[in-house]
């Protein structure tokens, strides 16, 4: 402990999380320190060879312990620049990000001709969330140091984050005129195009950083997802396989076979599929869940093992997924058999809907909290009578009893929706006169740069919202107060709100809701695959050709009644809402 920092305090506060959601997936690499080029570190040639040691232990997984090195030289060093830059490194591996950000200051304060700080604290306020900050400090950095490594790369991905795209893509036209042989800046630049929406533009410039550098497992990673998003299923599969057999770490090997899992079930290619699906368990995907469960694991490979045992079954991802792979809990529970017990872990709002339409099974809630950037989950009063035997995420059960096609059920609605309040919300519906009712929604309750690319603008609904005989209500949560003033102002269409629920919170009644419209439309989330699930009506609008739960299917297999709107090309949503358009008129013609 010095007067500046008490590191054990520090070290027992965790790891904070990272805010920008983007820079998580990214992965950016903290900058190291470079002391050979450092004339604040040459100056002091025993200073130098500490922290060299200090940071050659940071670098290979011990950062508290070179943490505390560089802590002692901070006793006898505190103004010194290179010192309290070595300090904030240390802080920003151990996850102390607010911590490291003082550090990366005071070092600034002390040497603000050090090109090496500026990229730091980039790199920092970009995880912080800190984006314009981020994006001055790479400014500066790129004009004391024009031809860095990776620093147009950096800056473009900020810009990225902020939605200029036009800007990103100018900085790195201008970089790869003057670099035209950096494959970094080729396949950033088909990042860049891709997160902008022009998946068939991104093929072209990660294909050219690929004839740059062959064997670049990042490109061809980035090359596979932009030719599935175009529908190349084939080429997809052949590029995720390079990456992963090229892959530089473990976690960039793991996040491409989950890339590759998915494009072999957009492919229909079900057996393999599940079994590399398994991947988005292991630790080093950045979006795998912890499951903190007291029980032997079932990895979903022999059912046979299930047969009198007690199962529990713990829902995984989001509300959409545990909903979709609920179509899969017959079959586990025919599997325990009479001797046996179906046990169910799902997100408390669902609970209802789960005990009604599964009364044989047990039904509790599974509790999730975030901690150091990942999800732990566990269901402790599942478990609590010790009788539990095995357990397993609810994706296992398609390995078991979904490998192929004809393994989906064909009569709709494996979830049974409150038949009161499905009365009630007809009589609603009834009162709001003629027509029949459409339940509509168009956006992700979380919206951001990456996001937004994968739903149709608003205005693109018009069309569809003119339709005559079609009287429209609202399934979206959220703030949408002005999307509906907007299509009542410049549409001339009102969308009405439902009474008597929240439709964030209130999942059973959601379902109810959905199965009592005539028909729903809108993206896969958590309305639609409620929907669904309770056998109502739906149209499911995808913003790619290829979707990995088509599993090579003209629409879902796992609700038969529902209908999926893709174009030929990624965001083809021009084209995909005028086939709704089309659709929906030819339904209201028919109640006429």
């Amino acid at each position: 402990m010095t007067m500046f920092l008490d590191l054990d305090a520090e070290l027992a506060k965790g790891v904070e999380d990272i805010v920008n959601p983007s820079e998580k997936a990214r992965g950016t690499a903290i900058p190291g320190l470079d002391l050979d080029n450092n004339p604040a570190a040459r100056s002091d040639p025993k200073v130098a060879a500490k922290l060299r040691r200090a940071m050659t232990m940071v670098d290979s997984g011990k950062a508290a312990e070179g943490a505390r090195i560089v802590l002692k030289l901070l006793d006898t060093h505190p103004e010194h620049p290179v010192v309290n830059q070595a300090m904030g490194m240390a802080l920003e591996h151990l996850g102390r990000l607010s911590k490291a950000l003082e550090f990366y200051e005071r070092s600034l304060q002390r040497d603000p001709k050090n090109a090496e700080i500026y990229k730091s604290l980039g790199t920092l306020a970009s995880k912080l969330g800190l984006l314009p900050a981020a994006e001055k400090f790479l400014r500066i950095y790129l004009r004391m140091n024009p031809n860095a490594d990776g620093g147009a790369v950096q800056l473009a991905a900020i810009l990225r984050d902020q939605s200029r795209f036009e800007d990103a893509i100018e900085l790195l036209r201008q970089a790869i005129y003057a670099q035209p042989d950096n494959a970094d800046l080729w396949n950033a630049m088909g990042t860049t195009v891709m997160e902008s929406g022009e998946a068939g533009e991104a093929v072209t410039f990660h294909a050219e950083a690929l004839r740059l550098r062959p064997g670049y497992a990042r490109a061809a990673h980035n090359l596979a997802h932009a030719l599935e998003l175009t529908g190349d299923v084939e080429g997809a599969l052949t590029h995720f396989k390079a990456a992963i057999d090229n892959a530089e770490s473990e976690p960039d090997r793991v996040i491409s076979t989950h890339g590759y899992s998915q494009v072999l079930l957009a492919a229909g290619h079900l057996a393999d599929g599940w079994d590399t699906y398994q991947v988005r368990l292991n630790m080093h995907y950045s979006s795998a869940t912890n499951f903190l469960i007291p029980a032997k694991p079932w990895d979903g490979a022999d059912p046979a093992a299930l047969a009198g045992r007690t199962l529990v079954v713990v829902g995984e991802q989001g509300i959409g997924d545990e909903v979709l792979f609920a179509n899969i809990f017959r079959d586990a529970q025919k599997a325990v058999g009479p001797q046996g017990e179906l046990r169910i872990a799902c997100e408390k709002r669902l609970i209802p809907l789960l005990k009604r339409s599964f009364p044989e099974a047990t039904i509790d809630r599974h509790y999730t909290v975030e901690r150091e950037g990942r999800q732990h989950r566990h269901a402790p009063d599942l478990f609590k009578d010790g009788k539990a035997e095995l357990w397993t995420p609810a994706g296992n059960l398609c390995r078991a009893f979904r490998a192929r096609i004809d393994d989906f059920p064909t009569e709709p609605g494996f979830l049974i929706a409150d038949p009161d309040r499905v009365d009630a919300f007809r009589e609603q519906l009834a009162a709001l006169g003629p027509g029949r009712k459409i339940g509509i929604l168009w956006k992700s309750l979380k919206m951001n740069a990456a996001r937004s690319k994968h739903f149709a603008p608003f205005e693109m609904w018009k069309p569809v919202l003119k339709t005559p005989g079609a009287v429209f209500i609202n399934l979206q949560y959220g703030d949408v107060d002005a999307e509906l003033a907007d299509a009542e102002a410049r549409f001339g269409v009102r969308i009405h709100q439902p009474q008597d629920i929240d439709l964030k919170d209130d999942l059973d009644g959601v379902a109810a809701l959905g199965k009592a419209c005539d028909l729903v439309i809108g993206p896969m989330n958590a309305t639609t695959n409620l929907t669904a699930a309770v056998g109502g009506e739906c149209w499911l609008i995808h913003a790619r050709p290829t979707v990995w739960t088509k599993l090579g299917e003209p629409n879902l297999p796992w609700y038969p009644n529902a209908r999926s709107f893709t174009g030929e090309r990624y965001r083809d949503f021009r084209s995909v809402m005028a086939a709704v358009k089309a659709a929906l008129q030819d339904r209201t013609a028919q109640a006429a």
